[in-house]
C-alpha cells in the first residue's frame, strides 16, 4: 500500500467489473457463504493460464463485498490513500484478468490490514466467518485458481481458536493469514497468543502475515503512513517471535513474511543478540539470529521493484524460502512479475520463486 497509483494501473483498475449486489450462496452445498462479485462463468477462467509460466501469487489480497460494505470506513481510515472505490469495485473478475494475463496460476486470497477484529469479540467473529466462506466460495467455483489465507479474529482466543477448526476441518483452506500485531501493539510473540499459535503448531499450519499500522506509528509529511511503518512492523514481529522463543516452541508452524521481511535483513546485525548472557543466547537463538531468519518464508511483494533491497533479500535468504507475491491490488501482478524477470536469476532459481517453493508449503496445487 505504500504508493500511488500510475495512470497506466489506475486505466487497469477502471476494468474491474462492479458485482457487489449478488445474492449470497451456500459455501460447499452447507455454508451461508457470500457469492457476490462472482458472476462469471467459472469455466472461462478454470485453466486460462495454459503454458504459461503457471506463478503461484501468495499475497494477493481479496475484499469480500458483504464485508467489504460493513467495514468500508475502517479500511479507508486505515489506508486514508485509497478511495472507496478502491475497495468496492475488487472483484474476482479483476483478479482473473490480471491472472490470465500475466501466467498466475493460482491466487492465495487473504485480508489484508486493518484485518477482520475492531475491539468487538462478536462482531470479529462474524467478520472472520463472512471472509473466510467467501474464500471458500471462490476457491470453490474456479478450481485450481484461488486458494486462502483463513482470517481469525485475533486477539479473541477462543473466537480464533474455534475459526481455526472450522478453517481447516470444514472449509479445507490453506492456511491462516495473520497481522503483524493486535490490540494497539501486541506483536505474535505475545504470551496472550501463545494458545492460538500452540495450536496452529499442531495443525503443522503455513501462516501467512501482514503489516499493519500499530500503536508505534509515527506520520510524515508527504509519506503514506504505511510506506514506513509496515516494513518496521514486520521486523518487529518477526524479532519478537524470535526473541520470545515462540521460533522454538513452535517448530512445526511454517512462515511467510511479507515485502522481504520488511527492514530486518538492514537490521540484523543490530539484532543479532549482541546483549544476551549465554545462558538467554542458549535459550532463544542458540544457533543465531541469522540461523532463525533463515527458518522463515519472504515473500518479493514491493521489493522486487528495487534492485537495492532485492539484492539484500537474494543475498540473506536461501531461495528456496523466497516467494512470489504481487500485493494485488495495491500493485498489479505486471508491475512485480516484470521486475522479476528482470534479476540475474538461473531458469531454475526464477522458477523455484515463482512456483516450485510454493508447492512444497501448498502441496495440494501440485495436481
Amino acid at each position: 500500500m505504500e504508493r500511488f497509483i500510475t495512470a497506466p494501473e489506475k486505466r487497469g483498475l477502471d476494468l474491474r467489473s462492479n458485482q457487489q449486489n449478488m445474492p449470497r450462496r451456500k459455501v460447499l452445498g452447507m455454508l451461508s457463504a457470500a457469492g457476490a462479485g462472482m458472476a462469471l462463468s467459472p469455466r472461462a477462467f478454470a485453466q486460462s493460464v495454459g503454458g504459461g509460466p503457471r506463478i503461484i501469487d501468495t499475497h494477493h489480497h481479496i475484499f469480500p463485498p458483504v464485508f467489504t460494505a460493513r467495514n468500508l470506513k475502517r479500511m479507508t481510515d486505515d489506508s486514508p490513500t485509497f478511495p472507496e472505490s478502491f475497495y468496492t469495485n475488487w472483484s474476482p473478475r479483476y483478479s482473473l484478468e490480471q491472472m490470465d494475463r500475466n501466467g498466475v496460476a493460482t491466487a492465495i486470497g487473504s485480508m489484508t490490514s486493518p484485518g477482520v477484529w475492531f475491539g468487538n469479540n462478536e462482531e470479529g467473529r462474524k467478520n472472520a466467518r463472512d471472509c473466510n466462506e467467501y474464500g471458500a466460495k471462490l476457491a470453490q467455483d474456479f478450481p485450481g485458481r484461488f486458494g486462502m489465507w483463513g482470517a481469525i479474529p485475533l486477539p479473541d482466543t477462543d473466537g480464533s481458536l474455534h475459526e481455526i477448526e472450522y478453517i481447516y476441518d470444514t472449509l479445507k483452506l490453506d492456511g491462516i493469514g495473520l497481522l503483524t500485531s493486535y490490540d494497539d501493539g501486541k506483536l505474535l510473540g505475545h504470551p496472550n497468543f501463545a494458545p492460538v499459535l500452540e495450536e496452529l503448531n499442531r495443525r503443522k499450519a503455513v501462516i501467512f502475515v501482514h503489516p499493519t499500522v500499530s500503536c508505534c506509528g509515527f506520520p510524515i509529511a508527504h509519506v503514506n503512513r504505511v510506506a514506513i511503518d509496515y516494513p518496521t512492523d514486520t521486523t518487529r514481529t518477526i524479532t519478537d517471535l524470535i526473541y520470545s522463543g515462540s521460533l522454538l516452541r513452535f517448530p512445526n508452524i511454517r512462515w511467510i513474511f511479507s515485502h522481504g521481511g520488511g527492514t530486518v535483513l538492514m537490521l540484523t546485525p543490530r539484532l543479532a543478540g549482541g546483549g544476551l548472557t549465554p545462558e538467554e543466547r542458549a535459550a532463544t537463538i542458540p544457533n543465531g539470529f541469522e540461523h532463525e531468519l533463515q527458518k522463515l518464508y519472504f515473500d518479493i511483494a514491493s521489493v522486487a521493484l528495487s534492485p537495492i533491497p532485492m539484492a539484500a533479500v537474494l543475498k540473506g535468504i536461501p531461495k528456496e524460502h523466497l516467494l512470489f507475491g504481487s500485493d494485488i491490488p495495491f500493485f498489479t501482478i505486471e508491475r512485480i512479475a516484470t521486475a522479476v524477470n528482470k534479476f540475474d536469476l538461473s531458469a531454475g532459481d526464477l522458477r523455484m520463486i515463482q512456483r516450485e517453493n510454493a508447492l512444497q508449503l501448498l502441496p495440494r496445487l501440485k495436481a
